[in-house]
């Protein structure tokens, strides 16, 4: 019994000995935390340490997504020009548009897209009607932080990626980028537009006759691209103002703008004589003997009353475009075998040198450019004023309906895309400094050139008549570039004086830059929009 009872008492002691243990252990612990707890000795360290992985990854991620942003405003610039270009060419470029369209896009990309990219390419799509062209880049963008988490997922990357980042889903981002361009007529889609070219077609465009071939190719190339083929949303339309020593309204316009002329012919001859004689029929017209009934250095000329051409008005109304309701513009008198001609060789075409009013018939107009011939002296200030009048409302009811001007009030409109409803706008081209002007409808004796009559023109001079004309013109809200085509100084300070501002006016020298000047007009009012 005391064995077994001893023996209890061992088995006692024993069981009871490891709680005891286990409570002393317990306590320790319990001590052991408390002290910790109770010490603050490098817990920012150890807070540091925890969170600096996730820090890191959030500033990488920064890093990467920022890069990626950087590319992406970058490619959209590139896109831009891209889109335009296309456009640009889309407007001139009238044999296989497309192609040249793509390929100008291209070498704009190639040229501004980012480098700081594992690849970057380009698509371009055109709309089915080739007025709108879509450019789309996608771009690999290098990601070097976020590519960590390749040992995390061993994922590759996707088919299609370029060599860069085929091993790693997440060592490259891939961007889309997409501008487009649209080819909206009136400059900038939302505007109507009105645009009259004052042609020069005196003697000098002939000297050498380069000259006039290289007018008539840059009119011609600016109404391509000014007038729309599509007109059912916004019109387009361009008038023709040819100039010498008069304008020639035609047949039928010039009594209802110039009234009925009393007498048609002088009371009496007035005879002439000169030194030489001009033997050489060639020679003739070049030295303007065309006017009279001989070629020879005596005999007599009568004037005539033009059956279609007409001068300068005068009086109040001479620097208005009010309409000739209340004032005419003046006659034109001139030499035998000149009546049809305003100063420029006789020719049987009556549509030579005709004004045009504004019309969308691209066919018209440029068949009117090619029969544009050359002759006689430089009455700019008549440019001016019939350029004026085929945009102005006031004359209108001389016009086809279709022909027009829109109200002046249009141009302060705001229409579609916050654009003005409407913009009219005078090209004004001359090749010389004006220099003759009309009294009674003949030269005056103030003109620059011998004069027919004593008296002087009650305007002033063609310059001091064209300045004011120009004044009136941007008073009534009329756009005004002005091309000089190899002037002189004078011209040239008038020229600038006139356009709307500096960068209306264009200097050219050569053939090549009129064309150029043409078609930077024409693109400036038949401007792109893009619409992303």
């Amino acid at each position: 019994m005391r064995t077994s009872a001893g023996q209890r008492d061992l088995v006692t002691v024993r069981d009871v000995e490891p709680a005891s243990v286990s409570k002393r252990a317990a306590a320790g612990r319990q001590a052991l935390i408390a002290r910790l707890v109770a010490d603050r000795s490098g817990s920012v360290a150890m807070l540091f340490g925890l969170m600096l992985i996730p820090l890191a990854a959030v500033v990488g991620l920064a890093i990467d997504f920022g890069r990626a942003y950087t590319v992406n405003s970058h490619t959209q610039a590139a896109l831009d020009a891209a889109a335009l270009a296309a456009g640009r060419v889309a407007q001139v470029e009238k044999v296989n548009t497309l192609t040249k369209a793509e390929a100008a896009a291209n070498a704009y990309f190639d040229q501004a897209k980012p480098t700081n990219v594992v690849a970057s390419t380009m698509t371009f799509t055109p709309s089915s009607d080739n007025t709108e062209f879509t450019v789309t880049a996608t771009s690999w963008v290098k990601t070097p932080f976020l590519g960590v988490l390749h040992a995390l997922f061993k994922n590759a990357g996707p088919s299609g990626a370029p060599a860069g980042c085929q091993s790693n889903r997440f060592s490259c981002v891939t961007l889309t980028t997409t501008a487009t361009a649209a080819l909206k007529v009136g400059g900038g889609g939302g505007s109507n537009v009105e645009v009259a070219l004052m042609l020069d077609v005196t003697g000098s465009m002939c000297d050498p006759c380069t000259k006039i071939t290289d007018l008539k190719a840059a009119a011609k190339d600016l109404i391509d691209i000014v007038v729309w083929d599509d007109q059912s949303e916004h019109t387009s339309k361009v008038a023709l103002a040819p100039f010498a020593e008069a304008v020639n309204v035609g047949t039928t316009l010039a009594p209802l703008v110039r009234g009925v002329p009393i007498v048609n012919t002088s009371s009496t001859a007035e005879s002439f004589t000169t030194t030489s004689v001009l033997n050489d029929p060639t020679k003739q017209p070049t030295k303007q003997w065309i006017k009279y009934s001989k070629a020879s250095g005596r005999g007599t000329k009568t004037w005539v009353v033009s059956s279609k051409c007409v001068t300068e008005r005068v009086g109040p109304q001479a620097f208005t475009d009010a309409p000739p309701t209340v004032a005419f513009v003046g006659k034109g008198y001139f030499g035998t075998n000149a009546t049809t001609s305003c100063g420029v060789a006789n020719h049987s075409d009556p549509e030579v040198n005709l004004i045009v009013p504004l019309t969308n018939d691209k066919t018209l107009l440029k068949s009117r450019i090619d029969k544009l011939a050359t002759g006689g002296s430089t009455a700019g200030h008549l440019g001016t004023a019939w350029a004026w009048y085929l945009l102005s409302p006031s004359w209108g009811y001389l016009f086809p309906p279709g022909s027009q001007p829109a109200p002046y009030a249009d141009l302060s409109v705001l229409g579609a895309g916050n654009m003005p409803k409407l913009r009219k706008i005078a090209v004004l081209m001359t090749d010389g400094e004006y220099n003759i002007n009309y009294c009674k409808g003949v030269e005056a004796l103030n003109s620059n050139q011998t004069p027919d009559i004593k008296c002087n023109s009650e305007n002033g001079k063609s310059l001091a008549q064209a300045t004011s004309l120009c004044t009136a013109i941007k008073n009534a809200k009329i756009e005004v570039f002005t091309v000089g085509f190899q002037v002189n100084s004078t011209a040239r300070d008038f020229l600038k004086n006139c356009a709307t501002d500096a960068s209306h006016y264009y200097d050219a020298t050569t053939g090549d830059a009129l064309k150029a000047a043409f078609r930077d007009i024409a693109l400036k009012i038949s401007s792109l929009r893009l619409t992303h």
